[in-house]
């Protein structure tokens, strides 16, 4: 059996591919089956091939019954030649007519698509759209726009000419099957993620399967796939005499390749401080790991690969790391959602994400930014500041912590709270002074409704005394008049430590009843402390306990 045929069975079978469709020649019931009306098949010819080509593609099998079983069709050969002409004579702009295909005993009208530069409209009928599963009636103007914003034929999709599987690293490919959990060959693989396509006994490689597995950084056909590095020394950047940066060697090779490195070599040059964790002062990165490597593989993935003349770039400034992606937001995507942590998503370069995603490389679509901004509010830090400018998108990460030059005994005090790492923020960053809830949503980058929901709990713990009207309330800080008499109840800072004196351990549910918050807020803190050194972790499930890591206060220690 040919390739060609192999790859066809397995469309067929619905085995490959999710930009495929496949319908029936036949009507009626089992038993009384009657060729369907050409003019119709015809009809349905036209809507689909311009629905794919509107869209992302694909290929049109007709012949095959709804449960995959072969049928073929019973046309004269006129009639099969007038409906493998449909995309020529139906369709403004033409597209290349189809092709009958013999496969066992059965003649298939099989229909090739490739993603149109711009709408492609059914002569008469107006502009169909593929959108997932679905065929809808959509406008010239909405299917050019999309185009246009690289959610349509993005550079990923375009076909790679000058490269072949020989090209590509076989054993990263094969990493990427397992990941997926896909048992099949490479080829296979490629065609079902959309990376390349068959054609005839030929497989074309598009961009995405090119610059994802490259084997050699030469058979990569864009010139600035990779990731420029910069330290600067000082916060702003120096030209001329006074130039104040420094830059790296560049980083060049398949995506997975350039993010290796370029995690290795920012991570090198990200710097320890001395920042509050929720027991006590310790050595820590400026930058938590997740925040910056988020904002590098966001970067990588969701750039726009049609701007050729820069690459993605990362400064270290002095106060900030500074992560800049080529190509602006993609819609429905905004600034404002983004701050609010609604996951919205969308890709101009779907095919990249997907593997990334299953890779592990990155998290799950709208997942990243949250988890980032999650990620500063637990080291202390002000949410990321993100930047959409014509042209590019910039994540900013600041290393001051929130609570830089505050009273130690008052951050003391609001370090053992049982409340959440937002409200502590604002009663650090707003200890001497009045606040409004605009105050609170712009410091910790939520909506009106959270807002009002932590002031309110702040409130009913004593915490804040508001002054005002509902519209016009601020909010000062009740801070307690001294420190707890001797004899006191233990914070729960040190009925953490008393309890890693006594057991030799803690656990999750240690955490919990110190510090009153839930398992997820307990696991979060624990996993961070298992990260700095603080603890080590033992067992698994319901086996998991932690001991004493390298970091752990000495006994007798203070807080």
């Amino acid at each position: 059996m040919s390739d060609m045929h192999d790859a066809l069975r397995r469309l067929v079978a619905g085995e490959e591919g999710q930009y495929f469709d496949r319908k029936s020649l036949w009507e009626g019931t089992p038993g009384n089956k009657r060729p369907r009306d050409p003019r119709e098949v015809r009809d349905h010819i036209a809507e689909y091939v311009a629905a794919f080509a509107n869209a992302d593609g694909g290929t049109l099998v007709l012949g095959v019954e709804d449960d995959g079983t072969l049928a073929g069709h019973s046309y004269r050969p006129d009639k099969v030649e007038e409906m493998l002409r449909v995309p020529e004579t139906r369709l403004k702009p033409p597209l290349s007519r189809g092709r009958g295909v013999r496969l066992d005993g059965h003649e298939l009208l099989v229909f090739d698509i490739l993603p149109a530069a711009r709408a492609v409209m059914v002569v008469g009928d107006g502009f169909p759209r593929r959108e997932g599963d679905e065929v809808i009636l959509s406008s010239e103007e909405t299917i050019n726009r999309l185009k246009d914003a690289g959610l349509v034929a993005s550079p990923e999709a375009r076909v790679a000419n000058r490269a072949s599987l020989d090209d590509l690293d076989p054993a990263l490919i094969q990493r990427a099957i397992e990941a997926a959990g896909f048992d099949g060959p490479a080829e296979v693989y490629l065609v079902q993620r959309r990376l390349a396509d068959r054609r005839g006994d030929t497989l074309a490689l598009r961009n995405g399967a090119v610059w994802l597995f490259a084997r050699d950084p030469a058979t990569i056909q864009h010139p600035n796939l990779g990731v420029r590095v910069f330290r600067v020394h000082g916060t702003t950047v120096q030209v001329g005499a006074g130039r104040n940066v420094q830059d790296y060697p560049w980083i060049e090779g398949n995506l997975h390749t350039v993010l290796e490195r370029a995690r290795d070599l920012v991570g090198s040059l990200i710097r320890s401080s001395t920042k509050l964790h929720d027991l006590f002062f310790r050595e820590a990165p400026e930058y938590p790991p997740l925040a910056w490597q988020e904002a590098l593989v966001n970067a990588l993935a969701h750039r726009d690969y049609g701007i050729e003349g820069r690459c993605t770039e990362v400064y270290l400034f002095e106060d900030r790391l500074e992560v800049i992606s080529p190509g602006g937001l993609v819609e429905p995507v905004t600034i404002e959602a983004l701050q609010e942590r609604r996951r919205v998503h969308a890709s101009r370069n779907p095919r990249i994400a997907r593997v990334l995603t299953e890779l592990g490389i990155m998290r799950q679509q709208g997942e990243g930014i949250p988890r980032m901004i999650e990620e500063m509010e637990l080291s202390w830090l002000r949410p990321p500041e993100l930047r959409a400018e014509a042209g590019s998108f910039t994540v900013a990460l600041h290393n001051e912590p929130i609570f830089q030059g505050g009273d130690p005994d008052w951050i003391a005090v609001v370090r053992d709270l049982p409340v959440g790492v937002r409200q502590k923020r604002a009663l650090i960053a707003f200890a001497d002074g009045e606040f409004t809830s605009g105050d609170y949503q712009t410091l910790n980058q939520v909506d009106r409704d959270l807002a009002y929901r932590e002031l309110q709990e702040l409130e009913a713990r004593g915490v804040l005394v508001p002054d005002g009207t509902t519209r016009g309330r601020k909010y000062k800080i009740r801070k307690p008049v001294s420190k707890a008499p001797a004899g006191a109840p233990l914070s729960p800072t040190r009925k953490l430590i008393q309890r890693m004196a006594e057991a030799g351990k803690i656990t999750n549910s240690d955490y919990r009843e110190a510090f009153d918050v839930g398992r997820p807020e307990a696991g979060r803190a624990l996993a961070s402390m298992v990260e700095q050194r603080v603890l080590e972790r033992r067992g698994e499930r319901r086996g998991a306990h932690y001991v004493a890591g390298p970091s752990w206060p000495p006994s007798g220690s203070g807080e």
